[in-house]
């Protein structure tokens, strides 16, 4: 977990931002939208030295700020970041690279935030911008 948080730091302290779109911007990732089947909420295609990612255009928009959080994840933890969607997609099993990826982004989007006195879990998930079912992968401390 370590590791990760100082990735979300340097990305963090480089670029001064914790906004997924500007940091695409900075990191010249192209960003697009693709009606994709059944439920692939989005992917990274390398080629030729570019990187685009591809959001499902049918998300709410905090599903699609949390998908791409989570294809920088994958930029910035795995050099190997294409192509972990079929795994996902395919196994009944979620693979290690992809809880590893949700925490990065939690870390990314959550920050130090807190949940205030009484408010509910999907009330601080609501505030922060986080879907309340990624809220699992929440590590605080």
């Amino acid at each position: 977990m370590q590791y990760m948080r100082q990735a979300v730091n340097d990305l963090v302290c480089t670029w001064e931002t914790r906004a997924p779109y500007r940091i695409c911007e900075y990191l010249g990732i192209e960003v697009d939208e693709y009606c994709f089947r059944d439920n692939i909420k989005g992917l990274t295609i390398r080629v030729s030295g570019r990187t685009l990612v591809a959001i499902n255009p049918m998300l709410p928009r905090h599903w699609k700020r949390f998908v791409l959080a989570h294809e920088i994840g994958h930029n910035q933890l795995s050099s190997t970041a294409a192509g972990y969607f079929f795994l996902s997609e395919h196994t009944f099993m979620e693979p290690l690279i992809e809880r590893e990826v949700n925490q990065f982004v939690v870390e990314l989007l959550v920050r130090n935030e807190q949940p205030y006195w009484g408010e509910t879990a999907e009330r601080f998930a609501a505030r922060v911008g986080v879907p309340a079912e990624m809220m699992e992968y929440w590590v605080t401390g």
